[in-house]
């Protein structure tokens, strides 16, 4: 008969406060049994999985990478999961995995992801390096623009100017 853990002995065995045991049946989706009153019920395939999951957080693993980790994991009622300290996890009686296997599908899809980061990168850059091009050339012909209205000011005012000035000034003044 496979061994029964209360929850106060989840949390002492694992090291979680309750309130993460609660969360971390939520995140990860654990099918954890339950007593006629309701009260989780643990096996030790849940003590081993809390273990696991404890383990790759130690290691630096977000909860969505874990997810994919323990996904890979076919764990049914009857398979216990041992994890050695050398980095390895198998499944014992079900689906050897080690976490060599693991890092290789990360790796794959890490390349990948980056790959289409570079394109999306690439893209953006095209798309912005045309837009900032566009806009100068905007910003060109409205400073031609201005510079022509600013002539025609000029002109303006050195012909009022003039006209100001009486009769007799104009005749006596000095040509430039």
């Amino acid at each position: 008969m496979e061994r029964s853990y209360t929850f106060k002995e989840i949390c002492e065995k694992t090291g979680y406060r309750p309130s993460a045991v609660r969360y971390y049946e939520k995140e990860f989706d654990l099918k954890i049994e339950r007593d006629v009153n309701g009260r989780r019920i643990f096996k030790e395939r849940d003590l081993n999985l809390l273990l696991l999951i404890k383990k790759y957080q130690e290691e630096g693993y977000s909860n969505q990478q874990i997810k994919k980790l323990i996904g890979s994991i076919d764990v049914s009622a009857n398979e216990e999961i041992a994890v050695t300290s050398v980095g390895k996890m198998e499944v014992i009686n079900g689906i050897n995995k080690s976490s060599n296997d693991v890092l290789l599908v990360f790796e794959e899809k890490f390349r990948e992801i980056n790959e289409l980061l570079n394109q999306l990168n690439q893209n953006i850059n095209s798309k912005e390096r045309d837009l900032l091009l566009t806009e100068n050339m905007k910003l060109k012909m409205e400073l031609k623009q201005k510079s022509y209205e600013i002539m025609e000011l000029k002109e303006k005012l050195r012909y009022e100017r003039e006209r100001k000035k009486g009769f007799f000034s104009r005749l006596f003044s000095k040509k430039r």
